[in-house]
């Protein structure tokens, strides 16, 4: 495939939720033999960021819904403004900042420790190493590099971080992870975290190992089974003096900077380099959570749920507002091996002859409900990825049936992350205290909005923890499928939703759950709308007047509505008003002779008010 063909295969931008700074260019105190973008000292193709700068592209990017942001070189620690920099993104998200460690001193620890705690963000160390051998280490990074990162990593941990190691796959012969954890043990670190990169052949990757080989190029076929949003360059945008590029590994590929601003880059990316091979095909990701960690936490909740269902597990329970109505037509043994933390069947507003999908469905108890509620007519769709509830569930839909008298409930084997079900085929989604369970939650948002019709709504009970939830909680293994590990902030599921495109997001119920690691946690209920907007704004004389009770209120897209005043808006605003959840507090007035745009045509230019780029102004 040529780059002709290779720029037809494009990653459209699901959200922009990482975003990466390369703090001090190209320049470095190391000269690494395998550095993808060949650092090193008095290499200054790309220059220094200023704190100015920096605080610049952190304004433009607060309403993307940043979640993380990540801070690399050359060594960050020779930018003179980097605790500044610090400080500045510490306000905005999560910071990681990438480094070798061998100019942190006991010193520079200290006052990173002090920004972090005084950061409600979570500040995160990550060093790069070749080897825990420092012959093998020194081999590729340079004489006494070892000694230097190995006593900046005792400087990290003495002052409570948790620093993770990142080690490049050279060769088969490289140390294993374990191999790590062990000798970060020994430093004194009580949650090793070790994170493996394979050798990207660009940069001095190419000039000291090789290029890549004729046949390592993306298919004719394009991603294959890889879905977009799995790729960094859907949700993540690199900031360098050169300008905004599409990813941390591209910043010497000239097609691959997007333009000056965070705006100018948010639009799809076309995989035409070399080492978009590499992403695709092993899964690289540059953030703290890889994919080999993604999938080891989906066995280790596969492993701990599959015992849960052929042995009830009271502690996994949360307190619940099923009644007996609701679960009478139920066997007992789907109701031993429930382990919600909700009822968002009950909350979902599930009409007679509609369509509900239930993620981790688990033995079926949501399924069940929903069936005696949509009728003959309607379908219930559970999806899980573990094969002793799945069994459980299929059990018991035979008794449920012959209680009912009708069958409506089928279960599918499938994951969050990927669900098994058409476009735009479900009314409603449900999910009961699974989100929290899954490593990678973005994609999970995205999902749910392909898979419902347009007008169609989830209502998902979870996990939610008053703040984040640190990295050493966080690999805890017990603690995750005890649906603590892996809980959302409030802020981050409702951005998670935003950036999918959901709207209407309202929180139908909140209580206490439990209180671990000096973090309280709650049991929520959230609902959304999903409502696919015209092509354009048109303006066609319709009206809205907010009812109160309050003095002013803001919508998602930033229309203010004073109380009893009539505001002109849109065909698609004026839509979505007159549905739930906003209807009850407005009263909408078409022009004459015109009625509601329930059904309208995407909409074109009629020389009245209208905005560039798609959706509404």
């Amino acid at each position: 495939m040529n780059i002709e063909q290779r720029a037809s295969l494009k990653v459209p931008l699901t959200g922009l939720s990482t975003l990466w700074f390369q703090v001090s260019g190209t320049l470095c105190n190391l000269k690494c033999e395998h550095c993808f973008i060949s650092c090193g000292p008095g290499v200054t193709r790309h220059g220094m960021l200023s704190r100015e700068t920096v605080k610049g592209y952190l304004e433009e990017a607060r309403s993307t819904g940043i979640q993380e942001i990540y801070f690399t070189g050359g060594e960050p620690m020779l930018n003179n403004e980097i605790m500044g920099i610090t400080e500045d993104a510490l306000n905005d998200a999560n910071v990681t900042i990438l480094t070798n460690a061998t100019l942190i001193t006991a010193d520079v620890a200290a006052r990173f420790k002090g920004l972090a705690l005084a950061s409600d963000f979570e500040l995160t160390f990550r060093v790069s190493m070749e080897s825990p051998d420092e012959s093998a280490n020194d081999r590729v990074r340079g004489a006494g590099s070892f000694k230097k990162t190995s006593e900046g990593i005792k400087n990290l941990i003495r002052v409570g971080f948790e620093p993770i190691i990142t080690a490049t796959i050279i060769d088969e012969k490289g140390p294993c992870a374990e191999q790590f954890e062990t000798w970060l043990r020994d430093l004194g670190s009580k949650s090793p975290h070790v994170k493996t990169l394979p050798l990207l052949h660009i940069g001095r990757g190419e000039k000291n190992y090789r290029p890549y080989n004729a046949d390592e190029i993306l298919p004719d076929a394009g991603l294959g089974s890889v879905k977009p949003e799995a790729l960094q360059c859907s949700s993540a945008r690199m900031i360098t003096s050169e300008g905004v590029f599409c990813c941390p590994i591209l910043i010497d590929d000239p097609s691959a900077r997007m333009g000056s601003t965070i705006e100018e880059s948010l639009r799809p990316v076309a995989l035409t380099s070399p080492a978009c091979y590499t992403c695709v095909n092993e899964g690289l990701s540059c953030s703290n959570t890889s994919s080999t960690c993604s999938e080891t936490r989906r066995e280790n909740v596969k492993s701990y749920y599959g015992e849960a269902a052929v042995q009830p597990q009271p502690e996994l329970c949360c307190p619940t507002a099923y009644t007996g109505a609701d679960t009478s037509h139920i066997p007992a043994e789907v109701l031993d091996v429930s382990y919600g933390c909700g009822s968002p069947v009950t909350l979902s507003g599930l009409r007679e002859g509609e369509t509900l999908l239930d993620l981790g469905a688990g033995a079926g108890i949501d399924c069940f409900i929903a069936s005696r509620i949509t009728g003959p007519q309607g379908h219930v769709i559970g999806i899980d990825m573990t094969d002793e509830m799945l069994e459980k569930a299929e059990k018991n839909k035979a008794e449920v049936t012959k209680r009912l008298g009708y069958s409506n409930v089928e279960f599918r084997k499938g994951f969050l992350e990927d669900i098994p079900v058409e476009d735009g085929s479900v009314d409603i989604v449900t999910s009961n205290c699974v989100i929290n369970l899954t490593a990678d939650k973005a994609p999970v948002f995205v999902e749910i909005y392909r898979i419902l019709k347009n007008g169609g709504h989830f209502v998902i009970s979870d996990i939610i923890s008053e703040r984040l939830v640190p990295s050493a909680m966080q690999e805890d293994s017990e603690l995750w499928g005890e649906c603590i590990s892996g809980a959302l902030t409030s802020e981050e599921f409702i951005s998670l939703a935003v950036n999918a495109g959901f709207y209407g997001i309202t929180l139908l119920s909140e209580s206490f759950y439990r209180e671990a690691g000096g973090i309280k946690f709650y049991s929520i209920t959230y609902r959304a709308h999903k409502d696919v907007k015209s092509k354009k704004c048109l303006y066609s004389g319709h009206q809205v007047t907010y009812k109160g009770p309050f003095k002013s209120i803001t919508d998602d897209e930033g229309h203010e509505f004073p109380r009893g005043l009539a505001i002109e808006v849109c065909t698609d605003t004026a839509k979505r008003l007159s549905l739930p959840p906003y209807r009850e507090f407005f009263t909408i007035t078409a022009p004459a002779g015109d009625t509601m745009p329930a059904d309208k045509e995407p909409c074109t230019d009629t020389g009245k008010k209208e905005s560039g780029g798609s959706g509404c102004c």
